[in-house]
């Protein structure tokens, strides 16, 4: 803590007071100034006055009156501040008395801001021991500012904490903790009263407590409210249980378990039950029906004993994926799941709609250019088809030499893969593949190029034949491919009103690709991966040119792309619009614009020549500051696929601190609303005050939200 190295720093910087010869030991003297300087009682006593600096590259000590007794080496501050640069950390006081043979601290009406948590601490009598530990008989905590020499000004909020504790670890304890908004207590708790899992470095991380509540609101849920309670069993393990009951589904069960056994090794494990007693009427009687239990468990473990090798697991796993749409909310909804996992684990869940659960286990390993990996998958499949026939690929292993240089420029790579599938009813069983490929990049005057080729033999052995004459069927092709391409620059300087230049570089990349795949020398194989469903000859030309716009300050300013394939083995059908019976592919367009802060674009759209002109647009827009805070706005119309939606949001600020955020999903082809959400928030400097309503075509929810910066909020999320 702060006062751990003042007590050094002090010491040094008494050789200001008494002759050099009493601190030989002090090999670097510091900065002090003052305006005055007396000694008493035979330079036994010393004091300072008047803007009294001791001063560090680390630390800054301001006292308007200091007084240092030699033979106690006690230090009392009189009208102080003390800035530590290191910790980011500023404490000032009345009056300050140091023991710095016992590195102790005693202060009155002591105030104290932790600038990286932003966290103010004000206390009446502050006592720091020997263990770098702060006790206070009564602590006021907060995040807002306040004005701490007026006795009658109280922040927005506040925790009023007696028998206060806090460790160097910043966990503390306290006794009788209220809750005050202004002046008035609004929660009042008797005992000793943690409030765990949050950011407040007077809060235990590591405390059994419960957290704050959630409420929820839906005309399929009704009203709910859960209240999570936390317990670490360890230190390396915790659990937090979150029971919510809602009014017209019951009470739904969550749990959840962090652990971290050793530092390579931590997991998440999450269960949410419900015994459902969802009610319908029939005629004007109600009947309540038959209870389901539901359920979902999901979780994620890494661990890393090495550098180059590392172990991971997913888990998920539901009783019925509309449990995942349905009940999406509370402390382990899925959104809110989805988003934890994916900033502490960086990997995120499956959509909620989707009509599988994936779980997973995989190892990798690597060393110089050897790449090895073992993985094991399994699908909980909630489709319209039977469950026996997903085929689930229990085992697979991988071995890769990755690209190395051979002769010359040419690089070599090759890979082993083995994989085994397994399902109740239809065909299972092995499959072994490898593959060999080259590459070799070269120049020939202005021209970029690359030529690779790839050989792939692929060996089945079945368990289970049904459907096949034999239980062992192999097949083999080869692919090769050629690109080159070159690239052309100018700089460009436009003049623009008052004398000034825009300035750009313009840069053409045309480029041509031509591939070839043989057709596989056996077709009638099963179907145990992607690859296996290529069965025919691939002969195309793909070419297409790319366009960069680069401003000074602004280098990915613009990417232009236009492409189109054309295919040479394609018998052409005279009335097809599709453009797998053309030989010429639909022309392709990307657009990449990104002007930064306030602008960014992405377009991506198809253009058919034969009969459905322009058959696919995606436009994707963000902008900042441009009469409203944020817009984001994505539109997708696909002919192909018969879909047209639109998503709009918007989030704005006015009167400085009332917010505003609407968005709006629609399906443009139905006509009709996939979800609309409004919002209204207030922002103040440590608080949020927000709510709003959620309509979908299923279900309507009221949210409100409450957030405290530095201890964490309650609501619904959205």
């Amino acid at each position: 803590m702060i006062f751990s190295k003042v007590f050094l720093w002090i010491i040094s910087a008494c050789f200001f007071f008494v002759p050099v010869q009493a601190f030989g030991s002090v090999s670097k003297p510091l900065e002090v100034t003052a305006q005055k300087v007396e000694a008493f009682n035979n330079f036994k006593i010393l004091v300072a006055e008047g803007d009294v600096v001791i001063q560090t590259n680390s630390m800054l000590i301001w006292a308007q009156k200091a007084k240092y007794e030699v033979s106690t080496r006690y230090l009392i501050l009189y009208q102080y501040k003390i800035f530590d640069f290191t910790k980011n950390a500023t404490l000032e006081g009345d009056q300050a008395f140091l023991d710095l043979r016992n590195e102790e601290f005693w202060g009155k009406n002591i105030f104290m801001f932790l600038k990286k948590e932003g966290i103010r601490i004000k206390a009446k009598d502050l006592h720091k021991n020997a263990l770098n530990e702060y006790l206070a008989k009564s602590a006021l905590v907060t995040s807002c500012e306040f004005d701490c020499e007026n006795e009658k000004d109280f922040p927005p909020w506040s925790l009023e904490v007696r028998e206060f504790v806090l460790t160097p670890e910043g966990i503390s304890k306290g006794e009788a903790t209220k809750f005050k908004i202004k002046k008035q207590t609004v929660v009042s708790v008797p005992k000793t009263a943690y409030v765990p899992k949050v950011t407040l470095p007077m809060v235990p991380q590591r405390s059994t407590g419960f957290l704050f509540p959630k409420i929820v609101q839906g005309n399929r849920l009704g009203l709910g409210l859960q209240l999570p309670f936390f317990w670490p069993y360890t230190d390396q393990v915790d659990f937090t249980l979150s029971p919510m009951f809602l009014t017209k589904r019951g009470l739904l069960l969550d749990l959840e378990s962090q652990f971290r056994l050793m530092e390579p090794l931590e997991g998440v494990f999450k269960l949410r039950y419900l015994k459902d007693n969802k009610k319908t009427l029939l005629g004007d009687t109600e009947k309540e029906e038959e209870k389901k239990h539901k359920w979902w468990f999901v979780g994620k473990i890494d661990y890393t004993p090495k550098p180059n090798l590392d172990f991971h697991l997913d888990i998920d796993v539901v009783s019925n994926k509309d449990f995942l749409e349905e009940f999406d909310v509370g402390e382990n909804g899925f959104s809110s799941s989805k988003s934890f996992f994916l900033e502490r684990f960086h990997r995120t869940l499956e959509e909620k709609n989707q009509e599988y659960r994936t779980s997973r286990f995989w190892a990798q390993y690597y060393r110089g250019s050897l790449y090895s990996r073992i993985e094991s998958s399994y699908l909980d499949y909630h489709g319209a088809s039977d469950k026996d026939t997903v085929l689930q690929p229990l085992w697979g292993f991988r071995l890769n030499l990755l690209p190395f240089k051979t002769i010359g420029n040419l690089m070599t790579n090759f890979s082993l893969v083995h994989n085994y599938s397994f399902r109740k009813e239809g065909y299972y069983g092995h499959k072994l593949s490898s593959n060999l490929e080259i590459a070799y990049p070269f120049k020939t005057s202005f021209l970029l190029n690359e030529f690779k080729a790839s050989y792939f033999l692929n060996h089945f052995i079945l368990d289970d034949s049904t459907g096949f004459s034999k239980n062992s069927l192999n097949n083999h092709y080869y692919d090769v491919s050629f690109t080159t391409y070159t690239q052309i620059f100018k700089f460009y300087e436009v003049p623009l009103p008052l004398n000034r230049n825009l300035t750009f570089l313009h840069v053409l990349k045309p480029y041509v690709t031509y591939y070839f795949k043989k057709k596989p020398s056996e077709t009638n194989i099963p179907v145990f991966t992607y690859e296996d469903l290529s069965d025919e000859e691939i002969n195309t030309l793909e070419y297409g040119l790319w366009q960069l716009f680069r401003l000074k300050n602004q280098p990915d300013f613009l990417r232009v792309k236009v492409y189109q394939q054309y295919q040479f083995n394609v018998e052409e059908t005279p009335t097809a619009t599709s453009s797998e019976k053309r030989k010429f592919s639909d022309l392709g367009l990307q657009v990449l614009l990104n002007y930064t802060p306030h602008l960014s674009l992405k377009y991506d759209g198809s253009y058919n020549f034969y009969g459905l002109g322009f058959k696919k647009h995606s436009f994707d827009v963000g902008l900042t500051d441009w009469m409203v805070d944020r817009v984001g706005l994505t539109f997708q119309d696909d002919k192909a696929w018969n879909t047209r939606q639109l998503t709009l949001s918007l989030s704005h600020r006015f009167f400085q601190r009332l917010q505003t955020d609407f968005y709006l999903s629609r399906n443009l082809r139905l006509e009709e609303n996939t979800e609309m959400r409004l919002g209204l928030s207030y922002v103040h400097d440590c608080y949020l005050l927000g709510g709003g309503v959620s309509v979908t075509p299923k279900d309507t929810k009221f949210f409100f939200r409450v957030e405290l910066k530095g201890l964490g909020g309650y609501g619904l999320e959205k």
